[in-house]
């Protein structure tokens, strides 16, 4: 595999690090989501 320069590897980096947070949100928002549906059920 061909090295990055480091330049695009900081942006590869930075983009990943962006798309873990958006998918950790993603996830608590599910978790609440789900949490207020089961407390409506009972």
């Amino acid at each position: 595999m061909a090295k990055r320069n480091n330049y695009s590897f900081k942006k590869f980096e930075k983009e990943l690090k962006r798309k873990k947070k958006a998918k950790e949100k993603l996830d608590r928002r599910k978790g609440q989501k789900n949490q207020a549906a089961n407390v409506d059920k009972q």
